[in-house]
């Protein structure tokens, strides 16, 4: 199949999937569960699906998919919900229709059983979120997504709607639902860290948005992020420090920190701070088992550079004994030293725990205070490592036999998190594209079963040169296509100068508040908490894996919670 000469049409075709009873103009439309898949070739089932009914806490998204399959092309399809109406009030809900796009993937994941993927590959898989009207292929199921934020003080009962398709002015599909709110809420609290990491650099702002670097698009389109990450609960922001940071004129090391507090104010108002993360300090000069350097500031002439040193080079200790005391005093100054948290080195393996020991004991000297924390394996944690890194972030598959060790690290009083990049495959859990959503809703169960108190991903816009037509891009030297969807969960909006979302940010999210109500719960009740996760979690390739099913406890968290 050549995929690739048939992604322009299906790029205008973003859309729907497919259930229920033929409509006008030949339309067939069905409610699907937010968390299965809806491909172009679903097809209705013979019986008509039964009136889909959400169980909501207060301050919970919750959601739905109307499929929809034509047997002639429609174009400017659009949908609309209808008020949400209970016994003698109805709900002022935050309610959001969005067309699911297809996107390219071209190989499923390696290492993973047949029974644990979905849909074929290569093949079209539905994942960005995109405004509606939609066309309608001949024949190709389309799914529309229909999201709900159901207001906290919203009155406790039993809500009746529908979703009306519209084409041409004419209903031509109607898809009724009804929305039982309960009494739980979600808490405004958010106390799972979470962060994705992400790039706005000059070369991908200009790329993917066509604003320079620090121009007033720039700033923009970094308030539009920083919106969105709120609105998905992202917390903690990893921030660029060397990009933001001005060397002064003169041959003292002076720096300016204005760019850094106006990237931290603008994350702050939007809600998604949190937590500062700082850059590493130091990287590797190339692939994964290259030789360590340390990236600086330094004057050449009348312009500053950045340049990434050796270790031991004399102008690395003088710059982090200047810049780190600088940023020590400015944090003290602003305030935001208890929310600051510094990284050393991304995954420090072989002997590189004694650099990590070295560069660390220079921070915390010059950083009083504030915690260092890393992506760590798990499994081989040396001694040189040791409490360098305060916060442990062990990858998942990587401690299943280390359980014990994580949570002694956890009574001693240090928080443990844990990440995922590339890997986990076989039964583990995993936002990959061919993965069922339920695996990526169920990773903050997994969080909560374990007291892993944050979760990180490398990859939250890392895209290649056309997002929609390649999620597997190559990033590093040695040319390895990474997993469907590994290096993204948002996609390019430059129009607006922002980014879209998709259905596996959706399912995170949805995960992040189930967690934050498991946290809740606990606090009243830890042994029924407990015993809900355990049974949406038994291990960690243990798990429920039927979304009916998995629905089922969800309801019984928010019926604990409400009581």
């Amino acid at each position: 199949m050549q995929l690739h000469s048939l992604v322009p049409a299906a790029l205008l075709a973003l859309g729907l999937a497919a259930l229920g009873e033929a409509a006008p103009r030949g339309v067939n439309a069905w409610p699907a569960d937010a968390l299965v898949k809806v491909f172009p070739g679903d097809r209705a089932r013979e019986r008509p699906a039964p009136v889909p009914e959400l169980v909501a806490a207060r301050n919970q998204h919750v959601g739905f998919q109307v499929a929809l399959r034509s047997t002639s092309p429609l174009e400017r399809v659009t949908a609309e919900c209808q008020p949400l109406r209970g016994a003698g009030a109805t709900l002022a809900a935050d309610v959001r229709l969005q067309a699911v796009g297809l996107v390219v993937v071209g190989s499923h994941t390696d290492d993973v059983p047949a029974d644990e993927l979905v849909g074929e590959a290569p093949g079209w898989y539905p994942d960005p979120l995109v405004d509606l009207p939609l066309t309608l292929e001949a024949v190709r199921t389309r799914a529309v997504r229909v999201s709900i934020h159901v207001p906290k003080e919203a009155p406790a009962g039993l809500y009746r709607s529908a979703v009306v398709v519209r084409h041409a002015g004419g209903e031509v599909a109607r898809v009724p639902f009804r929305l039982r709110v309960a009494a739980a809420e979600v808490p405004a609290e958010r106390t799972l860290r979470v962060t994705n990491w992400f790039r706005v650099d000059d070369r991908h702002s200009k790329q993917f948005w066509g604003a320079a670097q620090f121009s007033d698009g720039w700033w923009s389109l970094l308030a539009n992020v920083a919106r969105l990450m709120a609105d998905y609960r992202q917390n903690v922001v990893l921030t660029p420090t060397l990009d933001l940071v001005e060397l002064r004129p003169g041959e003292e090391l002076l720096f300016g920190f204005e760019r850094f507090d106006r990237w931290v104010e603008t994350f702050q108002k939007a809600g998604a701070i949190g937590f500062i993360e700082g850059e590493h300090l130091m990287g590797r000069a190339g692939g994964y088992d290259e030789p360590l350097v340390v990236p600086v500031l330094r004057r050449e002439g009348e312009k500053v550079r950045r340049a990434e040193l050796p270790l031991d080079d004399p102008q690395v200790g003088r710059f982090l004994d200047a810049f780190l005391p600088a940023l020590d005093r400015h944090l003290e100054e602003k305030g935001w030293k208890p929310i600051y948290l510094q990284h050393v080195l991304d995954e420090p393996h072989g002997d590189e725990p004694t650099a990590y020991a070295r560069i660390a004991a220079l921070a915390k000297r010059h950083l009083p205070g504030v915690p260092t924390i890393d992506a760590i394996d798990a499994k081989d944690v040396p001694e040189a490592l040791g409490d360098a890194s305060d916060i442990w972030v062990p990858q998942l598959g990587r401690f299943d036999d280390q359980v014990g060790l994580l949570a002694a690290r956890q009574r001693a009083g240090h928080e443990v998190w844990f990440y995922t990049c590339l890997f986990p495959r076989g039964r583990y859990m995993n936002r990959l594209m061919d993965f069922p959503l339920l695996k990526t809703q169920l990773l903050h169960w997994l969080g909560y079963r374990y007291a892993l108190t944050g979760f990180l991903h490398w990859g939250w816009n890392f895209w290649g040169p056309e997002p929609t037509k390649d999620t597997q891009p190559v990033i590093n030297m040695n040319e390895t296509l990474l997993p469907s969807g590994d290096a993204f969960i948002v996609y390019p909006d430059k129009a607006r100068l922002s980014v879209l979302p998709s259905i596996r940010l959706e399912a995170m999210r949805a995960g992040i508040e189930d967690g934050e109500m498991l946290v809740a719960l606990a606090r009243r009740d830890r042994a029924a908490a407990d015993a809900l996760a355990r049974e949406a979690v038994a291990s960690f390739t243990d798990y429920v894996r039927d979304p009916a099913a998995f629905r089922r406890i969800e309801a019984r968290l928010i019926e604990s919670l409400s009581r």
